[in-house]
């Protein structure tokens, strides 16, 4: 699920040890490039205000509601 804080987790990883957008871009597989591509999505239009992580969570139950019938 999309995380909603703006400010610094504990434990999380700071910016400045982050590896670099190419480097990730070469390390990662595709499905990994595209699982990170949506995580980074759901997060920014969360934490943006653009719909909560309760209507993400009706969004994705309808897809695959829609998907498994």
């Amino acid at each position: 699920m999309a995380t909603t804080a703006h400010q610094p987790q504990a434990g999380k990883i700071q910016p400045t040890e982050l590896i670099s957008f190419d480097e990730a871009m070469q390390k990662l597989s595709r499905d990994e490039r595209f699982r990170a591509t949506v995580y980074s999505m759901n997060t920014l239009l969360v934490q943006k205000g653009i719909y909560s992580p309760e209507e993400f969570e009706f969004q994705f139950r309808q897809f695959a509601q829609k998907s498994l019938t």
